[in-house]
């Protein structure tokens, strides 16, 4: 078979699975945030978890930024350990950036 040899490069480019990994960031943003807890303002409840919802999403999605570049980047040959390293590190980086906008803005 002459194309085989071609159909397994690893040379995918920087956007290779974005989609799965979006996938999976945006319901780990999603389920972190939603989970937590409320403790005042009990009557604007769901008002809240809608505004912990999209906070989670814009979490998930730049998590989903970040990972799918480190990943493509850094980890072509897709080895477990480094993938898992990238997940953590990703991680660390957006929920870090995430804290101190949030800090500078005053919320």
């Amino acid at each position: 078979m002459p194309g085989v040899a071609n159909s397994f490069s690893l040379n995918h480019g920087l956007w290779y699975r974005w989609r799965g990994y979006t996938a999976r960031w945006l319901l780990f943003g999603l389920v972190v945030s939603v989970f937590q807890p409320v403790v005042d303002d009990l009557e604007h409840l769901w008002q809240q978890k809608v505004n912990q919802a999209m906070a989670g999403l814009l979490f998930g999605a730049a998590c989903a930024v970040a990972f799918t570049l480190a990943e493509n980047l850094f980890n072509s040959s897709r080895v477990k350990w480094k993938t898992w390293a990238l997940v953590i590190g990703t991680w660390l980086m957006v929920k870090v950036t995430f804290v101190s906008l949030l800090a500078l803005t005053g919320d």
